[in-house]
């Protein structure tokens, strides 16, 4: 039996739910780390796939989001549906789609419409003048045209805030607990000392290093901009909890704000150790806008004048690799072919700092091609075999069969 959260029927054998539904959990789609119900020990038993039971200060236990999706309630049990499944096209009659969690496209997009998921998507037919957005992986597995192509976003974000506000968590509960414990041991002698004085004392002196972790990791949410802010709920508490460290006599109830920074990061970031890297897999792209966060893999007959901005590695090894298009590659670039297309050049800049021995691999590379490596532009003037491109001393070495 599934029923909507805010309904909280009680869990098997027992005559009352052993948790309470969160405000405004009953929500369409929810954010990793958003708090979805509250209550005492025996509300462990309500975490169901996707939710994660989080032990706060004075037995409550938190139900929380452990990934992106769909909250629900089954048998008494909190569920957060990662994955949607369309089946069918995306086109006039069914209108743009927006969901929270992982979607999987059966069909085609049509022209016009806007397809986004905060976590991964796939998309098994073609997609023609449409935009596409995941938050993680994206893979499209027919043809594209005249699209805009975003993957990834929002998984990049998450493997930064990873370093810094990984395992956080139980640190925020310890700080906020011992300023509590502070508190009333001053007001038992009679010394009024306020939650910010506590504060102020203890984050440098008892927990070194914490301010700066928090301060990390709330600037790598600030510099994300567009659709990079794919972790909204994070972001905000992040924020709130960085000044309650750094400036608790200017927030409200500064606790309060470490706190609910505590329980997201448990639920959502509970490990320094970062996500996999997104990746970015298209069968074939012509004419399209493509930004990946991480790698990009054309994984078919490859890409014909797109606008191409990688983050990661750009792999192209089947049909005709890259042909007439504008691409920036962040680390290296493994290729069948490079080429133009009617008078229009491929220009490639390779932005990857220090030395690799194999910046570029192509198999062919035709005249035309510019390459831009160490802050200098190579015109390939002659059809080369088996070329490789490497930094050297800070400058581009070109070699060819």
């Amino acid at each position: 039996m599934s029923l909507p959260l805010a309904a909280a029927p009680a869990a098997p054998g027992r005559g009352h739910a052993p948790w309470r539904p969160a405000p405004g959990a009953g929500a369409q789609g929810v954010e990793a780390g958003t708090l979805l119900g509250v209550g005492g020990d025996a509300a462990r038993e309500g975490a169901g796939e996707g939710v994660v039971a989080v032990e706060r200060p004075g037995g409550r236990v938190e139900l929380r989001a452990a990934r992106d999706g769909a909250p629900r309630v089954a048998d008494g049990r909190l569920i957060v549906d990662a994955l949607r499944v369309v089946e069918g096209h995306v086109d006039r009659s069914r209108g743009d789609l927006a969901v929270h969690g992982a979607l999987v496209v059966e069909g085609q997009i049509a022209p016009g419409r806007t397809v986004a998921a905060t976590g991964g998507l796939r998309v098994a037919g073609n997609a023609d003048r449409a935009v596409v957005t995941a938050g993680g992986a994206l893979v499209l597995e027919g043809r594209v045209s005249a699209s805009h192509l975003r993957g990834g976003q929002a998984a990049a974000l998450r493997r930064r805030l990873a370093r810094p506000l990984g395992g956080l968590g139980p640190q925020l509960d310890a700080l906020a607990e011992t300023a509590r414990v502070l508190a009333g041991a001053a007001a038992a002698r009679g010394r009024a000392v306020s939650d910010a004085d506590a504060l102020a004392a203890l984050a440098g002196a008892r927990f070194p290093g914490l301010a700066e972790r928090i301060a990390e990791g709330a600037e790598a949410a600030a510099a994300a901009s567009g659709d990079d802010r794919g972790r909204p709920g994070i972001a905000a508490v992040v924020r709130a909890a960085r000044r309650a460290v750094e400036a608790p006599a200017s927030v409200a109830d500064p606790l309060a704000a470490i706190d609910e920074a505590a329980g997201v990061l448990a639920a959502a970031l509970p490990s320094a150790r970062p996500p996999a890297e997104p990746a970015m897999r298209v069968a074939l792209a012509a004419s399209c806008a493509i930004e990946a966060a991480g790698s990009l893999w054309l994984t078919g007959a490859g890409a014909t004048d797109c606008d191409i901005a990688v983050a990661g590695d750009l792999f192209a090894m089947g049909g005709v690799g890259l042909r007439a298009c504008r691409a920036t590659v962040g680390r290296r670039v493994r290729a069948r072919e490079l080429s133009g297309r009617d008078g229009r050049p491929l220009e490639l800049a390779l932005e990857t700092h220090g030395t690799d021995d194999e910046l570029l691999r192509a198999d062919v590379v035709q005249p035309g091609v510019v390459l831009v490596a160490g802050g200098e532009r190579i015109r390939i003037d002659r059809r080369r075999a088996d070329v490789r491109l490497a930094l050297v001393g800070g400058r581009p070495q070109l070699t060819s069969s």
